[in-house]
Order: structure tokens, then sequence, then C-alpha cells
């Protein structure tokens, strides 16, 4: 299949993990099983769509505890006060969203274990191309948009690569959990990103990319 189609397909799933019937999370269900399935024709296996998605969890524990933990509670506001109690439609809703967040996620995942960035800049560029050719006939047009798409698409995969590299390296010295530890890892993930940029913005200009 060209990358192209696969993105597009990224898309639909994605999109399709925050639709709703009748209040019900069909949508969910349904991208959930075609991640599984197409991820079963790769012979990727699914936990390994999971790689690099500890940030995410942390979002998704503290979306559950907003949605779980309301601080008013009914006839609380009549006495001024704010009395916290625990939600229970709260917390699977919560539950819910947090879900739909790792569809994303898992599908950009699978896209890349099967793509090559090379194919998805060929595929990108031959839209761009024909688009072009619709639009400005006659002008003379380098295919810059379907590279800067590609390489974003790239370096999301891989800050969580390096997100899970660092907290590993982090649990391998002993390292304590918790809050702290995002002090430790974020300047260090955002240094390592800051050279890969370098090297990949070095390697198009050694390629007449950059002229």
């Amino acid at each position: 299949m060209p990358a192209g189609l696969k993105l597009i397909f990224v898309i639909i799933i994605s999109a399709f993990a925050f639709v709703s019937f009748n209040g019900r999370g069909y949508g969910l269900a349904a991208s959930i099983l075609l991640i599984l399935i197409a991820s079963a024709f790769a012979r990727v296996p699914p936990h390994a769509l999971l790689k690099g998605s500890k940030p995410l969890v942390i979002l998704s524990l503290c979306i559950i505890l907003l949605k779980t933990i309301i601080v008013e509670g009914e006839g609380s506001a009549a006495l001024g006060l704010h009395i916290p109690f625990i939600s229970r439609e709260g917390f699977f809703e919560g539950m819910l969203m947090a879900s739909r967040l790792f569809v994303p996620f898992a599908a950009t995942a699978l896209l890349f274990s099967v793509t090559t960035m090379r194919e998805m800049r060929l595929s990108l560029a031959l839209v761009e191309k024909s688009v072009i050719k619709i639009f400005l006939p006659r002008r003379e047009h380098t295919p810059f948009l379907s590279l800067g798409l590609s390489l974003m698409l790239g370096f999301i995969p891989r800050f969580f690569e390096l997100w899970d590299d660092a907290n590993l390296a982090c649990d391998s010295r002993f390292c304590k959990r918790g809050f702290r530890r995002l002090f430790l890892l974020i300047p260090l993930v955002t240094e390592r990103m800051m050279e890969a940029a370098a090297d990949t913005a070095l390697a198009l200009e050694a390629r007449a990319f950059g002229s």
C-alpha cells in the first residue's frame, strides 16, 4: 500500500476513535479492532505500538483524576463550601477520553513500523506535484511541503523513543520516580531532539535541499 494511503487510513482511524454513537464508544472499539488487525497482518506486536507512551499515560491519569474528582457537590455551593466527591460517571468518561488518546499514538506507531521516511516523502511529493500542476501549471516547484510534513511526522515517534530511552536510563541509575524526574527528563530529551534536528538539517543541506 502506498505511504500516502496509509497516512489517510491513520487519519480516518484516529478521527473515528472520537466518534460516539448514542453516547457509546463504538467508534473507539472499531478503531482499536482495526489497529489490532493491521498489526497482526504487519506482524507487529500490539504492545510494541505503545513504546514510549509514558508521557501519554501521565496525561491520561491527569484527565481521569480531573473527571473523577468533582470539587463542588450538590448543595455545597449554597453553603459556600467546596466539598470534593468522586463521580462514577466522570471516571468512566475520563477513561473513555484517555483511551481515545492512545488510538492516534498506536496508529502512528504502526504507520512508521511499516513505512520508511523516504516512502512517506515520495508519496506526499507526488500529491504535492499534482496539486501544483493543477493550480500553477507553468511554475517549477520543489516539493518542500511534503518534505516538511514527512519530517514532522517522523519526529513524533522519535520524541517518544528518546523519552523512553531517557526514562530507562534513569531507571538503570536508580533515579527516583515522580514529578521531580520531569525536571531531569525534559531538558535532556529537548537537547537530544535539537541535536537530531540539527543533524537532519545538515544532511538536507548536504543534499542541496537548503538552496
